[in-house]
């Protein structure tokens, strides 16, 4: 016989014969084991484990996301991130506008997912052109399926996600169920985003119709949030108009529609940008 005690936590066990193995343990009782009952022909094996354990992890990750606790509260670095964040609380449209690394992204992103934890949105959609630069290859050029020819432009999402959610393995979790779905500007036409908050990332790049199609995809109960830098805009390529700055001028004073501008003090990504912009803008 072996004797097994279960306290309520995991640990390592050994069995007689020297095998050994972890085990969820949920009793504080004592029971008499037949060591027939254990062998090691029974045990799993460890391929089997793993992925037994990849399967745990997964529904864990999916349990505490869906009641909300996976998703870390707001912590903001400057003021104007607190203000950025309260915009898109009061406004179905917000514009948000300013110089690299300010974390206009991280704070969009992480209110669509915060918003969705606490029931008010079903989905994030995550927008970006794909605009050409110089020398620049076109997508369907690149290896790989829609997915993978797409993964460059949602980097972003990946870049941002640890800084937003408690588990590992997060923004794959996230795609691979659509609760956040990236679009390509060229496949919005036509869509009505109903339940969704949605963010129109790297808008510079976009010329005032396009803005303008993403404007109306606002369905029911949906907001949503035009980001980008008009100082990094690669619309010049094309000598296109911008359609970031088009829209500050069109819509500012608009009911529902908020506008936030980060300055060069409220970048948060690195000091040395600051000082970078400045020489480039010399």
């Amino acid at each position: 016989m072996v004797r097994v005690a279960l306290p309520n936590m995991t640990r390592s066990i050994s069995f007689e014969g020297g095998d050994r193995d972890d085990v969820i343990l949920l009793s504080s009782k004592v029971y008499d084991l037949p060591t027939d009952c254990i062998t090691s022909s029974k045990m799993l094996d460890s391929k089997t484990k793993r992925k037994a354990r990849r399967a745990e992890n997964a529904q864990m990750l999916e349990h505490s996301y869906s009641k909300g606790m996976d998703v870390m509260p707001p912590k903001f670095l400057t003021w104007r991130q607190e203000e950025f964040w309260n915009t898109l609380k009061r406004n179905t449209v917000t514009i948000a506008s300013g110089h690299a690394g300010t974390g206009k992204t991280l704070i969009a992103l992480h209110f669509g997912l915060f918003g969705i934890a606490q029931g008010e949105f079903e989905k994030v959609f995550y927008v970006r052109s794909d605009v050409g630069v110089e020398y620049q290859r076109g997508r369907g050029a690149l290896p790989g399926d829609m997915s993978e020819k797409i993964a460059p432009l949602v980097a972003p999402i990946f870049d941002n996600l640890p800084c937003i959610m408690r588990s590992q393995g997060a923004a794959e979790y996230l795609l691979n169920k659509k609760i956040i779905e990236p679009i390509l500007l060229e496949d919005v036409r036509g869509r009505s985003l109903n339940d969704a908050f949605i963010i129109v990332d790297e808008s510079q790049n976009f010329i005032p119709s396009q803005i303008k199609t993403c404007l109306t995809r606002v369905g029911k109960d949906s907001k949503i949030c035009l980001i980008g830098d008009t100082k990094q805009s690669d619309m010049e390529v094309f000598r296109r108009e911008n359609g970031l700055v088009d829209a500050i001028h069109r819509l500012k004073q608009l009911s529902e529609v908020g506008i936030v501008e980060f300055q060069k003090e409220d970048i948060v990504r690195n000091s040395v940008i600051a000082h970078i912009l400045d020489r480039y803008e010399d």
